[in-house]
Parts: structure tokens; sequence; C-alpha cells
């Protein structure tokens, strides 16, 4: 068991100004995206969304699904969406949702019920959940063709589907089914001015994090000190919840690439590898920062370090509007196997290694991903499939040819880890682990990085770290 968060972890909180809180979105901007996805669906569509169950245990508030709330503001479990564009006016929006409950609202909190579900969530109807089955028949009784958003429940997908294609087996013409995620992902890859300025939010609040958790990267300190650093902060400053687990691992964990358990003790010189970040009005930021404890790098961690922040640089000089996300990419394998070759961790001829991939051993991931609803958010990067790929390289890995258009959302994210034994390698070099992840967002005029504030030169960080 690891020790209990330090009172010094909690100190810095008031020295540090929470981050502006960001819009709320309302009812007609929520209209305004299911009247654009439903303008995206064939005559005849009726599309159907459905928020999961809450969680078993005590140990997780519930968190909306992504994709419902994108198209409807609704944030309690087990809800239904009807959108049925071909209804007559003021029956186009239903929605189902948990009935008004005093007791138990008692003790798991407020539940709009029906009337709510009208008065403050613009539904044009609205019903108990629990008769969502009865009236489907009905809702259904003229679609040519049913759009399903799931929420990840497979139970509610097998039962829709299993309704949808008893019906189909009656009629005399096909009755086709999809799955509503893609189309609904592919809006979301573009963000409104809503969506960016919450993201600015969580982003700066991230920012803020940040900096609170490098003044206490000290040796002795534990790595839960860091991460505790960071969600006080980051709930402090309104964040409903982290992104993701905080990620703080020093020495050997610095090479782990999602390492969250935070239980070590940081020792003088540990490179740390610190990715956490705020959630804000459902939100994501996701920023690494990675430094000694202390402050002082080493001529081995320097000349890493070194390498990743050029690496990272070249990504975002190739980042503008129109650029492929596989350019981006290959900027950063540019940089590292050229660094690598340089200090003698890679051997042989470049275009060789950059061909075979084998700089994979010490750079194994991809350097950018869309950010939004969800820190890994929807959204398609149009990728090949390389040979010898599984699927979930796939996406990391292979030429991705998305173009950066203005509202997307993105990182950059090269790293290298070297760990202890490497094969071949002097042990001058192992355990050292270096990201450098930064937010970017495009816009009309370029590509604006939200989060370069927070230091990733050198000299800054060591000032950062050791309070100068």
């Amino acid at each position: 068991m690891r020790p209990p968060l330090p009172l010094v972890a909690l100190l810095f909180l008031p020295t540090l100004a929470p981050a502006a809180p960001g819009p709320e979105p309302g009812p007609l901007l929520y209209a305004a995206r299911r009247t654009t996805l439903l303008s995206k669906l064939p005559a005849g569509a009726v599309a159907i969304l459905h928020a999961p169950p809450e969680g078993t245990g005590d140990r997780e508030s519930y968190r909306p699904d992504s994709g419902f709330w994108y198209l409807t503001g609704f944030p309690e479990p087990e809800a239904v969406a009807v959108l049925a564009p071909g209804a007559p006016e003021g029956k186009r929006y239903t929605l189902f949702v948990r009935p008004k409950d005093r007791e138990k609202e008692r003790w798991t909190g407020y539940r709009a019920g029906p009337d709510g579900a009208k008065s403050t969530y613009a539904a044009d109807e609205a019903f108990p959940v629990e008769e969502f089955p009865k009236r489907l028949g009905e809702l259904l009784r003229d679609a040519t063709s049913l759009w399903y958003l799931d929420g990840g429940d497979a139970k509610f997908r097998d039962t829709l589907v299993s309704g949808w294609s008893r019906r189909a087996a009656l009629e005399k013409g096909a009755l086709p089914l999809y799955d509503l995620a893609p189309t609904v992902a592919d809006m979301r890859l573009v963000k409104d001015g809503t969506e960016i300025e919450l993201l600015r939010t969580a982003v700066a609040q991230t920012v803020n994090a940040h900096r609170a958790a490098m003044r206490l990267a000290q040796p002795g300190n534990g790595e839960w000190v860091l991460a505790g650093a960071m969600v006080g902060t980051c709930l402090s400053g309104g964040a409903a919840r982290m992104a993701y687990p905080p990620i703080v691992g020093s020495g050997p964990n610095a090479v782990v690439l999602h390492y969250d358990a935070s239980s070590r003790v940081l020792k003088p010189g540990d490179m740390i590898v610190n990715d956490t970040a705020c959630e804000v009005g459902m939100y994501a930021a996701d920023v690494t920062r990675s430094y000694p404890a202390g402050g002082e790098f080493s001529p081995q961690q320097t000349a890493i370090y070194e390498i990743v922040l050029a690496a990272q640089k070249a990504a975002q000089a190739r980042a503008v509007p129109g650029a492929e996300m596989r350019e981006i990419y290959d900027a950063t394998v540019d940089v590292i196997v050229d660094g690598l070759l340089k200090l003698g961790l890679l051997s042989g001829d470049k275009a060789e290694i950059v061909a075979k991939r084998t700089y994979r051993t010490f750079y194994p991931h991809g350097c950018a991903h869309w950010i939004g609803l969800d820190v890994h958010d929807a959204g398609s990067y149009e990728s090949e499939r390389l040979p010898g790929d599984t699927p979930q390289q796939m996406r990391r890995f292979a030429p991705a040819h998305a173009k950066l258009r203005p509202g997307m959302a993105f990182t950059i994210e090269p790293g290298i880890y070297i760990p202890e034994k490497a094969e071949g390698v002097d042990p001058k070099w192992w355990n050292i682990g270096a990201r450098i992840e930064d937010d970017f967002l495009v816009t009309p005029q370029g590509v604006e990085c939200l989060s370069c504030a927070l230091p990733r030169e050198i000299v800054e960080l060591q000032k950062a770290i050791q309070g100068r």
C-alpha cells in the first residue's frame, strides 16, 4: 500500500488561479447538432441513441456516453433518444428517461424525469424509459432505415437489432440497419466554438496542474505526490474528473508507456514522465512533460530529451492546414532516427531502419491523436494497413491520410524509451524515458499550440522544478 498523500501536496492549491470556466452548451446547440446529423441520413431514416446504464460498485461516478451527450446534452444513464425527422412537428425528438423517484434521488442525485426532459432538454415528447419497448413499434412504423448508437451496451444493441430484424422479415423490401457511430464520429472531428472554448479551459487547467507537479518533483517525494498535485489542481479548478488515470512514472517506470500505479519514491536524477490532464465540461486535455527529479539533466538525459523536443518541433512545423496526419508522424521519425543513429543507439542504413520501422524498439507509438469529448477522440485517421500490423497497431503506425482542417484538435507526442538491460545498449542509457505531448488546434490561420505555455525547454523546466 502506498503512503497517504502528504499535506505538502495540497499546500500549493491556493497559489494557482483556476482557468476561466468554459461556456455551458445549451439546448439550441444540441438541437443544431441533431439537425446536422439528420441531414446526413436518407429520407425515412430513424435514429435511436442509447445512454448506457450505471456501472456496478461504488468506485466511480457516472460519466455520460460521449456520443449520446454530443447530440442530446442529457447527462443521466439508461436514457434513449429517438430522432424521427419524418414524424409530425412536435414528435421528432423523443426522450425516454428514468422517472422521478424522491427516495432514489436522495441517494444518487436529481433526475430530470419526463417533464424535465422536455422543459430543460428540449425534447418534443418524453416518457419513462420503461415505456420504450412498447412504444418502439409506433416510433418505427414508417421508418425505411434504422440508425443506432448503442453507447457500448451490447444488450441494448442486440434487443434493438432483433426487433428490427423481425419487422424486416415481414416486409417485402429491404430494411437496412446501420451503426450511427461513424457518422457521429465524423461530426465530432471538427469542433465548434463552444467545444473549442471548453478544450481551451481543460488545457489551461492542465497547464496549471503540471506546474504544480513540477514544483514537487524532488527526490524523496513519491510519484503519488505529483499525481496528487495534478488531481488536486484539476478538481479545485473546476474539473469534474481527470481525463484519464494519471501517468507519473519515474526511473524504471518512466519507460512504461501507460504506467499508472504512482507508487515509487523518486530518487535523485530519476527521469520522470508525467502524462496527466483534466477534463472540463466533458472535454479532455492530454499533456505530457518529462524531466529528472530535482531538475538537473544528466548528459544522457539531455541527449535523449533534446531529440524528442526536436522531433516535436519538426512535427509542429509540418502540422499546417491541409497536411496529412502521416506527415506529422514522418517528421518525428526522421528526427528520432537521425538522433539515435548519432548517439549509436541505432546502427545501419537510415532508409532501411525507416522502411522496416526498427526504430520502434525505442519509439513504439504514434505521435498524434484527436482530442475532444474523449481523450482519444472519435474521428477517422483514414489509415492504411501495412503488412504485419495488428488492428491495434494499425492506427498508430500505419500512414494516416486524414488532412488537417480548421476545428480539428489533436496531440503531438513523440517519445523515446530505453528500458533497463535493453539489448546492446550501454547501461548509461538505461531507464531514460522522455515523452513531450502538447495539444493543438487547427485554425483558419494555421495551427495553434494550446498547451505550449507549459515549459518544455530544458532551462525553463529546471526553473519550474527548482523554483527559480
